[in-house]
């Protein structure tokens, strides 16, 4: 192996300078690919799988050397192949990948590790696959899919009678619940972790247990118990000799308690300590929650300026480290403290900000909820006879407040009567006349009424309008600014694949220099590999690019001027980028898109920009119809969703098409469609602005837009949108 490495420099070392990145690589791949299984024994991959599991606990100072480390770890085991072996370095390179901001890496190495268990019935890493895949999704707020990875891990382990897993399922299901503001059930199932445990006798397991319930019984007031649970954790702790990390998140859970028991100095002296420890073995996961907790003491405290540092420090380290379930509590604390310190702008920012991560945890519950399989039947037959029981309730005492009214009511007219009688010749006239002068005030208020509630109503409508439009002017600027921020990592890595090729060319030219041998054969069957995978990088990245432009040219407002423009080109990057928008949405379905284009049409003079837009808004409405009409189970056996795009001249005008075989419009509709703030879809998923400024738009370039649909089995949608020449 010696000559081998010695042969492979000599051959290189006239280009090591000027390419000693790739030359490292490549050696390390050559050297790798050369060894046969029996270099490495099973013992020793197995203590390197240990080494690196344990380092990755703790702060890596030399990240390629350990990434390089882990990747030779991978190649050995895929050459003795020992499939458990794998699986643990696909695990490793999972948590490798948990600090990115994107899950992709992390899923993609479990989701490699899950196929290896379930080829080769590996049913316990099987579970320990579904339980880093759930924490992978809890640090990014992910609830609903992080449950439903625990309850297959809960279900391996059931099916081999795994105790130890089982009441690991079942703590981080408490953990989880937590988060999912579950409070009791939460506990409970800590509880069952907690009996499982003592029986099993694994301190720091168990430690997680107490820990995790003291959490939930906090938020259910149950103070004294939650203390109590948390100093059994620090204790099993402690006499089990762990380490200053673990003991860290204790001192944090047990500041929580003090803060909820008004012992503010005891809260942040628990803080600080886990705050120190965090720092010192750098942390994240210790860090954030301590400043944050740090900063809401300060605020309870009403030291509003000495809070807002640890606050918005806690912020910052959520966004760039991804870990977000406690964002929003931050964001509603540094609201408050701006507004304490009188900075209205500010406090505004962190409100509005905190308003939308509040929204995006509803939605995600929401979608947990409506996904749930269990549904409780006989606490719903309850719950409907206690109801029943309060209307009728509700109704009798109504019945009997309604008796007493009108007994009051006709003591009070029997009163009345009784002195009127007795005044009436007297006040006759003077009663008259207050009655024809109170007539004529009613009158003028009830106009003057009717005109404070017309002026309500366009006020409301006008605030309304200006809300929608602030929100779709930020919406662009939002995608114009997301855009930006994409293209110039694209830049380089495109710029970079293309000069990966060239080096790879130049190395080849030296390698035609070089006498055959089996490492010279091998190291052109790993050239050619890394050429076709950079070769897909640029590829990808090119069509990644076109869609960032394509981006940043909608988000742009028009300059107004009217050029020649390919409208069958516009027709198919802004319809495939509707399509691609709405594969990669909540409203994902398989559409045949048909394009039917005159390839001799003539080029009219169009603002693109504008034009641009009245095709995403007919695309995207089409692609909701058809969506529409899949939810709709009588109608989606045998439907096949068909988005046909069309054009054509007609005299001296452009014709464009754009017809879905959608449920249809209504024919009550039609003359509605194109009027400001007319919608049919439901709640929030429309601002009837869409078609209205579509329709605007084609007017001012001196064309008209028409609509012709219909409603039934053979239900279509067909917009012509007609442009002069």
């Amino acid at each position: 192996m010696k000559n081998i490495r010695h042969t492979n420099t000599s051959i290189f070392g006239c280009l090591l300078q000027k390419y000693c990145l790739l030359i490292i690589l490549l050696l390390i791949g050559a050297s790798g690919f050369s060894q046969q299984p029996s270099a490495e024994s099973n013992q020793n991959i197995e203590s390197m799988l240990s080494s690196i599991s344990e380092q990755l606990q703790g702060t890596i100072t030399d990240s390629i050397q350990f990434r390089n480390s882990m990747f030779r770890v991978l190649t050995l085991a895929k050459q003795t192949q020992n499939n458990a072996q794998l699986i643990k370095a696909y695990h490793n390179l999972a948590t490798w990948h948990t600090k990115n901001p994107t899950l992709d890496s992390t899923i993609y190495y479990l989701d490699q590790a899950e196929k290896i268990s379930k080829t080769h019935k590996l049913p316990l890493l099987e579970a320990e696959t579904f339980l880093k895949k759930e924490t992978a999704y809890k640090q990014r707020g992910l609830y609903g899919k992080a449950m439903t990875e625990n309850f297959k891990a809960l279900e391996s382990f059931e099916a081999i009678n795994n105790q130890l897993g089982i009441a690991k399922s079942y703590t981080r299901l408490c953990d989880l619940l937590y988060f999912q503001e579950k409070y009791a059930e939460g506990a409970e199932y800590c509880q069952k972790a907690i009996t499982i445990l003592k029986e099993l006798n694994d301190p720091k397991e168990l430690a997680k247990s107490y820990r995790y319930k003291a959490d939930n019984l906090l938020i259910l007031e149950r103070y004294d118990d939650a203390l109590n649970d948390i100093n059994n954790s620090i204790s099993l702790l402690k006499n089990a000799g762990s380490g200053e990390p673990e003991l860290a998140r204790n001192y944090n859970t047990r500041g929580n308690i003090y803060k909820y028991m008004k012992r503010y100095d005891d809260a942040i002296t628990e803080y600080k300590k886990c705050l120190e420890i965090a720092k010192k073995h750098n942390l994240s996961q210790g860090i954030i929650p301590a400043l944050g907790n740090i900063g809401h003491v300060y605020r309870l405290q009403e030291k509003h300026s000495e809070a807002l540092p640890y606050t918005l420090d806690a912020i910052d380290l959520m966004k760039k480290s991804g870990n977000t379930p406690n964002l929003k509590e931050n964001y509603a604390h540094t609201s408050g403290s701006y507004e304490a310190l009188e900075q209205y702008k500010e406090a505004l920012k962190y409100e509005q900000l905190y308003s939308e991560a509040r929204v995006k945890e509803l939605e995600q519950i929401i979608e947990q909820l409506e996904s749930e399989l269990q549904i409780k039947y006989e606490s719903a037959k309850k719950d409907e006879t206690i109801e029943s029981q309060d209307a009728t309730i509700d109704r009798q005492r109504k019945t009997q407040l309604l008796y007493i009214s009108l007994a009051a009511l006709l003591g009070i007219i029997l009163f009345g009567m009784y002195f009127t009688i007795r005044n009436i010749r007297k006040k006759r006239k003077a009663l008259a006349l207050l009655n024809k002068e109170l007539a004529n005030k009613q009158h003028a208020l009830a106009e003057s009424n009717n005109k404070l509630k017309h002026s309500l109503n366009e006020l409301k409508a006008t605030q309304s309008q200006l809300i929608q439009s602030e929100k779709l002017a930020s919406l662009g600027q939002l995608a114009a600014g997301i855009a930006h921020e994409i293209k110039n990592p694209l830049n380089f890595v495109n710029n970079f694949s293309e000069l990966n090729l060239e080096l790879i060319d130049e190395i080849h030219v030296e390698l035609e220099k070089v006498p055959s041998s089996p490492e010279k054969e091998d190291i052109i069957g790993l050239l050619e590999d890394v050429v076709s995978n950079q070769k897909k990088i640029h590829q990808h990245g090119t069509r990644a690019d076109s869609i960032v432009k394509s981006m940043l040219l909608h988000s742009r407002g028009g300059n107004g001027i009217k050029e020649p423009t390919d409208i069958n080109a516009m027709l198919k990057e802004y319809i495939n980028l509707s399509f691609h928008a709405m594969r990669a949405g909540k409203k994902a379905i398989n559409v045949t898109l048909d394009f039917q284009l005159d390839d001799t049409l003539k080029k009219p003079a169009v603002i693109m920009e504008d034009v641009s837009r009245v095709i995403l808004n007919l695309s995207n409405n089409a692609f909701d119809a058809m969506y529409e009409r899949i939810k709709d189970k009588d109608s989606s056996e045998n439907y096949h969703p068909k988005l046909t795009v069309r054009t054509y001249e007609d005299h001296q005008n452009v014709v464009i098409e754009v017809e879905d075989n959608g449920n249809g419009i209504p024919q009550d509709f039609k003359d509605k469609i194109l009027m400001p703030f007319f919608t049919t879809k439901r709640g929030t998923e429309g601002t009837g602005l869409g078609l209205s400024i579509s329709n605007d738009i084609v007017k001012s370039h001196g064309g008209h837009l028409q609509i012709d649909s219909k409603q039934g089995d053979n239900s279509f949608t067909k917009f012509k949108i007609i442009l002069p020449i």
